[in-house]
């Protein structure tokens, strides 16, 4: 089974190297540079294993993006920062973030760990 991810961040560099590592994994790669574009496309596609998304963007932020599509339990979630908070932490996970992640991070613990969340969500 292929999984897919859709990677939501503003840093083009980010972006290209998480897109590389996990098409290296094997998932199916969707991208998005915004909260408004990644909203755009997970209302008109299918389900997303797995959703990588960062917490400052522009325009809304990725805690904002989580309160609009609200729990997907055929996703696991995972929320970016830079801006590492308490209070960011602990809305993240309210709203239904799986991993909370403080950039920068190893992107080998981040492969390792994506695989055990999805595998985790498929057999929910």
């Amino acid at each position: 089974m292929k999984y897919r991810v859709l990677i939501v961040d503003d840093e083009a560099l980010l972006v290209r190297t998480l897109s590389q590592a996990f098409r290296d994994a094997g998932y199916d790669v969707v991208t998005a540079g915004s909260a408004e574009d990644a909203k755009e496309i997970l209302d008109s596609t299918e389900a997303f294993d797995l959703l990588l998304l960062d917490n400052r963007l522009p325009g809304k932020s990725g805690l904002e993006l989580l309160g609009e599509v609200g729990k997907m339990p055929e996703t696991r979630i995972v929320l970016m920062t830079a801006y590492d908070t308490d209070e960011t932490y602990k809305e993240s996970i309210r709203l239904g973030a799986d991993l909370y992640l403080s950039k920068p991070f190893d992107l080998k613990a981040l492969l390792s760990k994506a695989s055990e969340l999805v595998a985790k969500g498929a057999g929910a």
